[in-house]
């Protein structure tokens, strides 16, 4: 009997562990967050906001109906310029005091109080487009948090970057992890490895720009001088095969072309800010991750219109950015960053598809976020200004809501793709260049000669008339607007000198 009910009681335990495996980052729900402290302790954290001591706390996480508790938590502020604010944001960590321990499979959590935004949800809504674009998942989740039972707000919980996030996304976690800071911005300097270990982060908490992140008792930069010393080699004809060899150039391209799409200025490309460098023991080539998200989908400090930017120029002339400069230099890779670009466009932050995740994310937090005293201290935001900043201009850093962003950055993105990759080839008589194919709101068009005036067709599959545009003599490139056909099969016709040219292109 007593055997029977220990096995009862060990199949309850597991059923128990395994379901608590999926809520500390369950993002269907806030689940809360207790924080039990010495009231000397926390006064010390508040008051020393650059301190990065962790002080002894006890956690305890309710999600629905479940309760856990663990005892000697490290407690403390994170962040950079958000340890002034009168929201903070904080990092717990579950072995500081208790050597190798685990919570639901992590050491450490970040939350982040997202005291600029007042919608709250830019930086959790980033890392759900990053998961959907098919890069190594940081998992994310609302709560709300209770410090010595007082409610602080609500928070966006961020998994850690660390050896046990690095073995779950990759399988492996003993190459060198490096999290780079402004103004890592990858140039060359020299080959001696202590130049790249000398250059210090500007974050408040100070630090090196490239800051080993493993294997720090080795300390070894030799990786990461090799890959600096070939982005200072010319984009030459080798230059494609090796710098393969070096990156995974497909996740690289397309984590620039998620920033870009998603007005990420804070980013590597723009701001030298803000990413991971992973060197992959597996693959033997590293990885790219953006983090520090929170300045993204129309958030601006820098007096910049990012919904019409160019995508194709997004980085400064005047900057060097050799990571992004000799990558897209290289035609097919140039060409492959722009495939990537338009798939993000058109499957992820396409207002059809983001808008109805963005009103669920709203209509989840709401109520917490109802209740957050802590949110209205820094800028004074009300509800209505939550509720806004979803569809409207709030204030001067949110120059965008996040839907009228997206919607204008979505239709700038198609525009400026299809205008640039037209070839502008003269003299070639009767030839019709479009772009892109398939295509969903905009298609380019340019033919070839362009002098005299022409009137374009486009038919569908049985012929039927359902667009008609006038082509000027001597227009360039022309953009034709398609978003009202339903998806299917068309025909582009138009006579020119004399002769029916056409091309067939793929609504979707």
């Amino acid at each position: 009997m007593k055997l029977f009910s220990l096995a009862i009681l060990l199949v309850i335990f597991l059923c128990g562990a395994a379901s608590a495996q999926n809520t500390l980052f369950d993002d269907s729900q806030v689940s809360s967050v207790y924080i039990e402290i010495n009231p000397d302790s926390l006064s010390y954290i508040m008051a020393n906001v650059l301190s990065e001591h962790y002080f002894m706390a006890k956690f305890i996480y309710k999600s629905g109906t479940s309760s856990d508790t663990l005892q000697n938590v490290g407690f403390r502020l994170r962040g950079n310029t958000s340890r002034f604010s009168q929201k903070k944001s904080f990092k717990i960590s579950f072995n500081e005091y208790v050597s190798g321990r685990k919570y639901q499979g992590v050491k450490k959590i970040n939350l982040n109080g997202e005291h600029n935004d007042p919608t709250m949800i830019r930086e959790k809504l980033f890392y759900d487009t990053w998961v959907k674009a098919g890069f190594a998942e940081r998992r994310t989740s609302f709560v709300r948090l209770y410090i010595n039972y007082t409610y602080y707000g609500l928070y966006t919980n961020l998994e850690e970057y660390d050896k046990e996030w690095l073995q779950r996304v990759y399988g492996e976690n003993t190459g060198n992890l490096y999290k780079c800071t402004y103004p890592a911005d990858l140039e060359y300097i020299d080959n001696k490895q202590q130049s790249y270990k000398n250059i210090l982060s500007a974050s408040v908490t100070g630090g090196r720009a490239y800051d080993l992140q493993t294997n720090e008792t080795t300390d070894d930069y030799t990786d990461l001088l090799e890959l600096i010393s070939l982005l200072d080699k010319p984009a030459d004809a080798s230059f494609a095969y090796v710098i393969a060899e070096k990156i995974n150039v497909d996740e690289f391209l397309k984590a620039f072309a998620l920033d870009i799409a998603s007005g990420n200025w804070d980013d590597y490309m723009y701001n030298k800010n803000n990413y991971f460098l992973y060197h992959n023991t597996v693959t033997g080539k590293f990885e790219f991750v953006s983090y520090d998200t929170d300045n993204t989908f129309g958030v601006d400090w820098e007096g910049q219109d990012w919904t019409t930017r160019d995508c194709l120029h997004w980085y400064a002339d005047n900057q060097p950015r050799p990571l992004a400069r000799k990558l897209l230099s290289v035609p097919g890779f140039f060409e492959k960053y722009k495939f990537f670009l338009d798939t993000i466009a058109n499957s992820i932050i396409n207002p059809n598809i983001i808008f109805p995740h963005i009103d669920s994310l709203e209509t989840l937090i709401t109520s917490a976020a109802t209740d957050d005293h802590y949110r209205t201290l820094d800028y004074g935001y009300t509800m209505a200004d939550f509720h806004n900043g979803f569809r409207q201009t709030i204030d001067g850093h949110t120059p965008y809501g996040i839907k009228p962003f997206l919607s204008k950055r979505f239709t700038t993105i198609e525009q400026q793709l299809a205008a640039s990759s037209v070839p502008e080839t003269a003299g070639v008589a009767n030839t019709m260049y479009l772009y892109p194919n398939p295509a969903d709101n905009f298609i380019a068009l340019q033919i070839l000669p362009a002098d005299d005036d022409r009137e374009v067709f486009v038919l569908d599959v049985t012929g039927r008339r359902q667009l008609t545009v006038n082509l000027v003599k001597n227009t360039g490139i022309s953009l034709l607007p398609i978003q009202h056909l339903s998806p299917g099969v068309y025909t582009l016709a138009v006579f020119s000198k004399g002769a029916l040219v056409s091309r067939r292109f793929v609504k979707r």
